[in-house]
């Protein structure tokens, strides 16, 4: 297995965004081939800390010499969905200054054809982060029912022709085994009407099942609703989102959240302990022109940065 090139997404805007203290302690919790770590330890001084977190064992077992021997590092295989959990075990609960997520697909999932998350490398139809655990999407599709396997793709990928493409796939399955992403890409190719503009018709297909396969939108509604505790006063949580699904489970956790919203008006509580949980520093900030021509893959990112709020009633 070949690792391909890394190039951290908006990682100048992510290290200014985290506001980094130099004796500060910091979460990566998407570690992947730790472009954005070595940034953040560059930042800090003998006494920070960065602890990191992936699902991916082969990114924990690639992790960089320079990084994963410096003492003031600690990379861990899981789930950031407990980091709740791990903060604890650290010692570090509540004391965090900082947490970045870089959510997705990494350009290594994409290019390395035996992860099976691109139609344009042909492998396996794994789709998993983890390959240690879990089914993969190819066990999925096996036994599936239509129904199931149409809401999913509609939910998940927003495809309008969910249904044509479900039925197609499931047609095509009790003939024979769909073996490889190939396979899968060429069946959901021949059940579109028409082509999609400016991109593969597979493209929203392969999306929703790589994010049903992987709950990759509860995961991040899990941290999200643990993360209050796990920062300390004005922490920051840093998030890089790549697809409009990602973006509305944070603004619908931050209208949960907020004053207005969370709690009903006539009920006998004191002001302030309505307040909200974070406060929106920044969102949408989107990469440069010039970042987008080198790298593409940071066409469609998106930095959303959130303080901790409400720091006299912890």
């Amino acid at each position: 297995m070949v690792v391909s090139k890394h190039i951290p997404v908006m990682l100048d805007q992510c290290i200014e965004s985290l506001a980094i203290l130099p004796s500060g302690t910091y979460i990566d919790a998407t570690f992947g081939f730790g472009g954005h770590s070595k940034e953040i330890l560059d930042s800090l001084d003998s006494k920070g800390r960065l602890y990191a977190v992936d699902k991916d064992t082969y990114a924990v077992s690639m992790a960089r010499e320079d990084i994963a021997s410096d003492k003031r590092f600690t990379l861990k295989h899981g789930c950031f969905s407990d980091l709740e959990d791990y903060s604890k075990e650290w010692g570090i609960h509540g004391s965090i200054n900082g947490i970045l997520f870089d959510l997705g697909v990494s350009s290594h999932h994409l290019d390395e054809a035996s992860r099976g998350f691109s139609f344009n490398k042909n492998g396996p139809i794994d789709m998993r982060f983890d390959q240690s655990c879990g089914i993969s999407a190819c066990e999925w599709l096996e036994t599936v029912d239509e129904q199931t396997l149409s809401y999913v793709i509609w939910k998940y990928g927003d495809e309008r022709y969910s249904r044509r493409i479900a039925r197609a796939i499931v047609y095509q399955r009790d003939k024979e085994r769909i073996s490889d992403t190939d396979h899968l890409a060429k069946i959901i190719d021949k059940a579109m009407p028409r082509n999609e503009k400016h991109k593969h018709n597979a493209t929203r297909t392969f999306q929703a099942i790589r994010i049903f396969i992987n709950k990759e939108l509860e995961v991040l509604k899990d941290v999200l609703s643990n993360s209050y505790n796990i920062l300390a006063p004005k922490g920051r949580l840093v998030l890089l989102t790549y697809h409009s699904l990602e973006d509305r489970v944070i603004k619908d956790f931050l209208a949960v959240t907020d004053e207005n919203i969370s709690t009903p008006r006539n009920l006998p509580i004191k002001s302030e302990f309505l307040k909200k949980m974070f406060n929106i520093v920044s969102k949408s900030i989107k990469p440069s022109k010039d970042e987008v021509s080198s790298n593409p893959r940071s066409r469609s990112a998106k930095l959303n940065i959130l303080e901790k709020a409400n720091e006299d009633y912890v």
